[in-house]
């Protein structure tokens, strides 16, 4: 089943929650619908940020790795385009 260790918003107000112990990125709507569950190499995903040129890179870290996994969103992070209002074109 995994636990809630980490979340953060993308632009649209999409929630990417990382599951710990079960080794994935949950995916929820802003109406709290699950949209996808996107899996990890690790089984343990502690935090995650967005960043990368777009914003719309994901990176999670993964203590039963040691490693940071990464991978695309459709949208920029929250916090990315508030640090970066000129960039933003959405």
């Amino acid at each position: 089943m995994g636990t809630t260790n980490d979340m953060r918003c993308d632009s649209e107000g999409n929630l990417y929650v990382t599951r710990y112990g079960k080794g994935t990125i949950a995916v929820l709507s802003p109406a709290g619908q699950l949209q996808e569950e996107i899996p990890l190499q690790g089984k343990n995903p502690t935090n995650i940020a967005f960043g990368g040129p777009e914003g719309r890179t994901a990176f999670v870290t993964v203590g039963d790795r040691g490693c940071i996994e990464a991978f695309r969103t459709r949208h920029p992070g929250r916090s990315w385009i508030l640090l970066h209002p000129d960039l933003h074109d959405d």
